[in-house]
């Protein structure tokens, strides 16, 4: 094929058509995209993210209440404890405040057995300290830290989904620290819907009400050591067993629906296991008030008609239909493992996103023309060759990004204006050499090609190399805007080799086969 290798010229073509094509999305309008691309292609041919600092949007830092965690742990090990030691251990209320677990074991004698058993409560291993008879029992600093990272892990996959479920654009979720979460929201100027929903726990469980005890005599101190008083807002307090009859990690879905008095409920179903506790519950407990408890609150306590063995259910009280939306999907995303707490929030205004990219694109277009003013004036018809090769990789750059749903920045934005002035070096260099070989002499244009090329090459490779060990640098040791410029480098300078190497040879060739000019002129 016109003295090019066929499979070389094949490649060239594919890749610049797919380059072409996935880039096509970066330069349509955001409305026009929506409106006339369909959903299914909108999957897998999309744009690049704007980052926050080109569209704008809400940076917020959360920071995970640990210490909160740590003792609902240590009260759910007091709890198993508690039942462990009834009537073989005399002991003194368990006590949980400020990471510890404190116990009074009335006889010293069950010292040893005592501890033994309460530390069998919990699969971490714990520590254990003696003040007289009573028991300290704190977390050891590797279950700590194994703690702390679970819930980071685990809060984060939980933040994701009740983002995404709001429809926010590719947020950017990052963990930072041990117990800090970093969450940017692109396109978001008004925070507060995130925040509320950030804000709740969504922890819910259920629980029989304790009718053994009226709440008068549980408040004045007859509460029975298995059971608790639990507030509510339209049932007020009740005393509920401790027990959990099933926990809302065993759902299967939720979502909005209707009461039998046409009042907007929360319907939901279990997954097996949780289907199985259910209806086990409900069939031994036929009369009995069974309590939803949701963020330690009881939202509803309804009698127990008959058993429920289906594992569906309905949430019923003054719902709105936004608000039995909104509890529908905390129960879908998932229970916190701690309560969330905003340490930091800024917004970036819609105005000097625009006003960014604005500048960016016209250093871009500026840069752009006077490279191709250059080249042209320079090279003349290479010029040209040089020029549509760069276009090209423009496009590949974007295609790339694009179809690694990467978030470009601003910093990102400066990396790909920087391609743009270094991508024709390459080419200087290839030109420059097929001058020197026309001044030694060698007439035959096709050996001036070849030998142009070839003896460029190793410069070229230094020269892009070096730049991609500075990317690689500046990648693993730069924070998060210098990380966005090194990416786009990096990008830009397999894109430059690829383009400035392959299809402006390519293009050469072309050229040759169809003017089979008798010598090179090369411009100065």
């Amino acid at each position: 094929m016109f003295g090019y290798p066929k499979w070389r010229a094949w490649l060239v073509i594919v890749v610049s058509v797919l380059g072409i094509f996935f880039s096509i999305p970066n330069f349509m309008s955001k409305d026009y995209y929506k409106a006339n691309v369909p959903a299914k292609m909108q999957e897998w041919w999309h744009p690049m993210t704007l980052g926050l600092d080109l569209q704008g949007g809400s940076n917020l830092l959360l920071e995970i209440q640990v210490d909160e965690l740590i003792n609902e742990r240590l009260s759910s090990v007091a709890d198993g404890a508690r039942s462990a030691l009834r009537n073989k251990i005399k002991h003194s209320p368990f006590k949980v405040e400020n990471g510890q677990l404190r116990v009074k074991i009335l006889n010293a004698s069950d010292m040893s057995d005592a501890q033994s058993i309460i530390t069998k409560q919990e699969s971490e291993k714990m520590e254990v300290e003696h003040d007289g008879n009573e028991l300290i029992i704190t977390y050891s600093d590797a279950a700590l830290e194994k703690i702390k990272a679970e819930a980071a892990s685990q809060s984060i996959d939980i933040v994701r989904r009740r983002i995404d479920e709001l429809g926010t654009k590719e947020p950017s979720i990052q963990r930072q620290g041990s117990d800090r979460i970093a969450v940017q929201l692109p396109g978001v100027q008004n925070p507060a819907e995130v925040k509320s929903l950030l804000g709740k726990t969504a922890k819910m469980t259920f629980h029989l009400v304790d009718s053994s005890v009226s709440l008068a005599d549980a408040q004045r101190g007859k509460l029975p050591l298995e059971s608790m008083i639990v507030p509510g807002d339209e049932t007020g307090p009740l005393v509920l067993k401790r027990a959990i009859v099933v926990s809302g990690d065993q759902l299967d879905s939720a979502k909005p629906d209707y009461d039998q008095d046409g009042e907007p409920a929360v319907a939901f179903s279990f997954k097996p296991l949780g289907a199985k506790k259910f209806g086990e519950a409900t069939s031994k407990n036929i009369g009995e008030r069974l309590a939803i408890v949701l963020d330690g609150q009881v939202i509803s306590a309804p009698v127990i008609r008959n058993a429920i063995t289906g594992g569906r259910g309905i949430i019923s009280g003054n719902y709105t239909i936004e608000s039995a939306g909104e509890l529908s999907m905390l129960l879908r995303s998932g229970a916190l493992p701690a309560p969330l707490e905003v340490v930091e929030e800024r917004t970036v205004g819609a105005g000097l996103g625009t006003d960014s990219i604005r500048k960016g694109a016209y250093a871009c277009v500026v840069g752009a023309l006077l490279v191709f003013a250059f080249m042209f004036v320079v090279y003349g018809w290479f010029g040209i060759f040089a020029n549509v090769a760069l276009i090209i990789n423009v496009c590949l750059i974007f295609a790339i990004l694009s179809a690694l749903g990467a978030t470009l920045t601003l910093p990102g934005l400066a990396g790909i204006a920087l391609t743009i002035g270094m991508a024709v070096d390459a080419n200087v260099l290839i030109y420059s050499r097929m001058r020197d070989e026309i001044m030694s002499g060698h007439t035959q244009p096709l050996n001036v090609i070849e030998r142009g090329f070839g003896n460029a090459f190793t410069a070229i490779v230094d020269s892009q190399i070096t730049t991609l060990f500075a990317a690689i640098v500046l990648f693993f040791m730069g924070a998060g805007p210098i990380k966005g410029f090194s990416v786009t480098l990096g990008i830009g300078i397999f894109t430059s080799l690829f383009t400035s190497i392959m299809i402006t040879r390519f293009l050469i060739m072309v050229w040759y086969s169809l003017k089979k000019p008798k010598e090179i002129k090369i411009k100065l």
